[in-house]
């Protein structure tokens, strides 16, 4: 499921598929699965070539956006474990950010 679920493919179609079809698919997972999850290079990138990647700076609207929390009062004093993450829309509609008292 961790090949289908993602995709939408039902486990059923998946299983109807050839079975060079789904190792292959299988394999193909298991290779994207060593994909570093910070940076997305992968292993083999740098073991055929020690240079095959260099680093630019960029600017993420959402990640600034991210750390203008992290480094607020509010997050300093959060649970371990909180997350930050992003939502859509404004803070202003969010019920979230702007909790709306119910009596």
């Amino acid at each position: 499921m961790a090949y289908c679920g993602p995709r939408g493919i039902e486990l059923a179609a998946f299983l109807r598929w050839s079975p060079a079809s789904q190792r292959a698919a299988l394999e193909w997972q298991a290779y994207e699965n060593r994909r570093c999850s910070a940076c997305g290079s992968h292993p083999e990138d740098w073991a055929e070539d020690p240079r095959a990647h260099h680093a630019h700076m960029r600017q993420c609207k959402g990640c600034q956006a991210k750390q203008r929390v992290a480094e607020s009062d509010r997050a300093k004093d959060a649970e371990r474990g909180t997350q930050i993450v992003l939502a859509p829309g404004s803070g202003a509609h969010c019920a979230t950010c702007r909790p709306v008292d119910i009596d």
